[in-house]
């Protein structure tokens, strides 16, 4: 019987599975504490089975340390200003609402590794470096920009039906002096990855 008041060895419970991606990236907000527990590739239901976060403090279940680390450090950034939460919970900052978009960039600002399969990507500052390829620029690369925009912007992958058709960003391109060919390939270029061919329903 163990009679002193060290924490149970309880580094068993840590065999955490990875994050199911598949299911994950058809999210766009999350809790603070789900956010880092997919930054550090835990899945965050493990977690919670476990009693994470509500049980940081425990003598006997404690978080791996990287978790610890980084919830820490993204609560920071809320408090500095530099997270801004979609709905901020003052008392347990670990229970905020986060878009999942803004935590990639903030990460990203942080120089914090992502796990492969992480499915956000930071946004970019687009005043800074240009869309997305820098500074250079052909009046067809501001034309397919342009087309994201107006065609892309106001996409939900939850929501296929949101999604323009290959049809529709054509149509335009070439009403913007696109040869149609070259229209065509941009507007699958812009395509969104997976997303099923035929009519919207």
């Amino acid at each position: 019987m163990n009679t002193t008041n060290n924490p149970v060895d309880d580094s068993f419970l840590w065999t955490i599975p990875r994050p199911d991606w598949q299911q994950w990236e058809k999210k766009r907000k999350a809790k603070l504490w789900q956010a880092v527990a997919l930054l550090c590739e835990l899945e965050p239901s493990r977690l919670e089975s476990l009693g994470v976060p509500g049980m940081l403090d425990t003598l006997f279940v404690q978080p791996p340390p990287k978790f610890n680390s980084l919830l820490g450090l993204a609560k920071t950034g809320i408090g500095a200003g530099l997270l801004t939460p979609v709905k901020l919970d003052p008392e347990h900052l670990e229970e905020s609402e986060i878009d999942l978009t803004a935590f990639a960039s903030w990460a990203n600002a942080k120089t914090l590794p992502f796990p492969e399969g992480f499915p956000w990507q930071p946004e970019m500052n687009l005043q800074l470096t240009g869309w997305p390829w820098g500074r250079h620029e052909t009046d067809l690369l501001r034309k397919l920009a342009r087309a994201a925009d107006l065609f892309w912007k106001q996409y939900d992958p939850t929501e296929p039906s949101s999604a323009p058709t290959n049809e529709q960003v054509i149509k335009w391109l070439v009403d913007q002096k696109v040869a149609k060919r070259t229209a065509e390939v941009m507007a699958t270029i812009l395509r969104a990855d997976g997303l099923p061919t035929g009519p919207r329903k």
